[in-house]
């Protein structure tokens, strides 16, 4: 995925006392700043988030979460605030999200309340704390900012603390918690928004369309086997059969697509399985055992040596790599 890295954001950044050179450094993701954009990987991204997770103080985190601050570097944030109010801005910012980031967000609407909760593309994939707070808060200051009114969650919760300075700004206690949710009335939702732009909405959205086309539409069979497999194998139901049925075509043919990209059905498995694996293992409460069974493998000796051949590392040299 390619992610814009405007001039003007960096010098937002290097306000803030963060250097974005060396957050990628540590990261190990090649700078292209002079490109004015990046070109990552899901796991690098990952990477990027947990760095930011390390180096960002809370009053730096409420400065990256504030509308006011980022809306001219994040297209999704022009289409909410261009929403006739709170509920269609949360809907065209989710629809859009993707385009920014592989961070998904659930919506699910009540009577009264409507819930919102955040999750990372892989599954078992831990949002780091910088992640889930900061897409938590950046959604109360999309709501105040249209709104004009001080809207607070019903409930905020998630597995980390939140600090002072964000408990104040968002004038709810959090409640910690495994998972993560935030819970909005839905009389909060339906205030118009004074940012409401129609005509600003209709000049932007064929564009965020395309882009979101281009995104979500794979280029290729094989990366269509391979968002099959990454959803596929932490269930333990990843045969060919399994994956053929799910995309609605025979196993013959998938092997045929496949060949014709010059692969074969074991080798993409072994491809999404290293790819989990190593995006597993940045999960600090997962144990090489819950990893190994998480992708496919019933025995951690047969991981292990898995592992070893994937990368050349045993997994516990891995690991001191990433605490360095």
């Amino acid at each position: 995925m390619k992610l814009t890295i405007t001039k003007q954001f960096q010098a937002f950044l290097s306000n803030q006392g963060l250097v974005l050179e060396h957050l990628l450094q540590k990261a190990d993701i090649p700078n292209l700043l002079w490109k004015e954009e990046l070109v990552v990987d899901e796991q690098q991204y990952y990477r990027l988030l947990k760095v930011f997770d390390e180096y960002i103080l809370d009053e730096q985190l409420l400065a990256f979460s504030e509308v006011e601050n980022i809306n001219m570097f994040m297209p999704p944030i022009y289409a909410a605030l261009s929403a006739k109010n709170g509920m269609e801005a949360l809907e065209r910012f989710i629809t859009f999200k993707k385009l920014i980031g592989p961070i998904t967000i659930g919506m699910e609407i009540f009577e009264d309340t409507v819930q919102i909760r955040f999750s990372f593309l892989f599954p078992s994939q831990e949002l780091p704390r910088f992640a889930l707070l900061n897409e938590q808060l950046l959604l109360v200051s999309l709501l105040r900012r249209g709104s004009e009114k001080e809207i607070s969650p019903m409930l905020v919760s998630g597995p980390f603390d939140y600090g002072e300075p964000i408990t104040q700004y968002l004038k709810s206690t959090p409640n910690k918690s495994q998972g993560n949710m935030l819970v909005f009335r839905r009389e909060d939702l339906e205030i118009p928004f004074y940012t409401q732009n129609n005509s600003m909405w209709q000049f932007i959205e064929p564009e965020l369309k395309n882009r979101l086309s281009a995104v979500s539409k794979p280029t290729t069979f094989v990366e269509t086997i391979q968002n099959e497999l990454f959803k596929a194998i932490p269930s333990g139901h990843f045969s060919l059969s399994d994956i053929a049925r799910k995309i609605g075509v025979s196993a013959r043919t998938l092997q045929r697509n496949l060949q014709a990209e010059n692969t074969t059905f074991n080798q993409q498995v072994k491809h999404a399985q290293m790819t989990l694996s190593l995006n597993f293992l940045q999960n600090k409460n997962l144990t090489t055992t819950e990893i190994a069974y998480l992708v496919g493998f019933s025995e951690v000796s047969s991981f292990s040596r898995a592992f070893k051949k994937w990368t050349t590392k045993s997994i516990t040299q891995y690991k001191e790599e990433m605490t360095k």
